[in-house]
């Protein structure tokens, strides 16, 4: 008998690529995109992007924070001879939650499932070619066992539809795991088909000293799991044409991902009468966590970071270190202001990029009202 399903789980897109060809078979300005055309009605402009190093082949690139990138070909340049001649449109995961976002408030709804079905709806329309969709289920209760996994995997008690597996551990100096990452099939090239990854998100997120979503950490009031677990797909090729139809055809992102799970691997009882794997029962565990993730659903993609938070952060974690330093210094002949600005910083991260442009969009009205709070801490 199986356990109550899971359901305090949520799938969020987190990279979005696609192509698309001229229709005369030249190569395609950017401006003459169809798909750029669309973007532009929900909210993108081309004069927010900074020029970029050109990949893939391509002789251009532009920007937006590093978060959402198109590369293209400029024919005064000259043509790579191994350039497809088409243009790149590639959302990061930041990207892909601003575009969800922008999507949403375009089609008018918080249904973030029926945003993306509404979306993938025009890129059919489009005839662009999807060619990389990753789709990831958040976790914030540790509904998955890593050690669990990796005991079912290094013993074979499992069947797979995947040729590889591969376990990567980040460790301390002491010895301590920091970080693990499961990864079930290969990156490869130009391959269709999906490869899998579970990994620990809350340990990336305070390896590089990152605020966390308030589910998992509110940094106010000390609430939240502290527990982050993402099971991602990584699809890629004519994968991405298959799953897409079958989300306008009707299925569910949860329908569709418990299937795809399913074919890709299934952890089992040992049946100790009985070798033939063929004949061994899913484990309990498994099980839930697949009828979990068939009932899960697009959550509303927070972002990892806004104005608003950055403040609230900065008010309770910082505000009361720097007047203690500046109490010391005082004292021992140092201004911790002026140590501040002589400090280097390096590039901004895609989160921080996002926040700025975001900040520069915002009324004079709501800067002021985040800065009255920030003043006032009273959250």
């Amino acid at each position: 008998m199986l356990k109550k399903p899971v359901i305090s789980m949520g799938y969020k897109i987190d990279w979005f690529q696609c192509t698309e060809v001229s229709k005369n078979d030249e190569v395609l300005d950017v401006l003459d995109s169809d798909f750029w055309n669309f973007l532009k009605k929900i909210g993108y402009n081309l004069n927010d992007f900074e020029t970029a190093s050109p990949r893939y082949f391509y002789n251009s690139g532009l920007t937006l924070g590093r978060y959402f990138n198109i590369y293209y070909d400029d024919e005064d340049k000259g043509i790579n001879q191994y350039s497809p001649k088409n243009v790149l449109f590639q959302f990061t995961g930041r990207g892909a939650t601003d575009l969800a976002l922008k999507l949403s408030k375009y089609f008018q709804t918080d249904d973030f499932d029926e945003v993306w079905n509404f979306f993938f709806n025009v890129v059919m329309n489009y005839e662009v070619k999807v060619t990389r969709f990753d789709l990831a289920l958040d976790d914030f209760k540790g509904v998955l066992d890593f050690d669990k996994m990796e005991r079912k995997l290094l013993r074979r008690e499992f069947k797979a539809s995947k040729r590889s597996y591969n376990i990567v551990k980040e460790k301390n100096t002491d010895g301590t795991i920091k970080g693990e990452t499961l990864y079930l099939g290969t990156r490869k090239r130009h391959q269709d088909g999906y490869l899998i990854r579970f990994y620990n998100k809350y340990a990336e997120y305070k390896s590089k000293g990152a605020i966390l979503p308030t589910a998992v950490e509110d940094v106010i009031t000390g609430t939240g799991t502290h527990i982050w677990q993402r099971y991602e797909m990584e699809i890629h090729g004519k994968a991405c044409e298959n799953f897409i139809l079958k989300i306008i055809g009707g299925m569910s992102f949860g329908e569709l991902y418990k299937s795809l799970m399913k074919n890709a691997i299934e952890f089992l009882k040992v049946n100790k009468s009985n070798k033939n794997k063929a004949y061994w029962s899913v484990v309990d565990w498994w099980a839930d966590f697949l009828d979990g993730a068939e009932k899960a659903s697009l959550a509303e993609p927070e972002r990892d970071i806004d104005l608003g938070r950055l403040l609230r952060w900065i008010r309770v974690s910082v505000v009361p270190s720097l007047h203690l330093l500046d109490e010391i210094g005082r004292s021992k002949g140092f201004d911790i202001y002026e140590e501040i600005k002589k400090c280097v910083i390096g590039p901004y991260a895609k989160k921080q990029e996002r926040l700025k442009d975001d900040a520069l969009n915002m009324s004079d009205a709501d800067i002021k009202n985040y800065l009255e709070e920030f003043e006032d801490g009273d959250y």
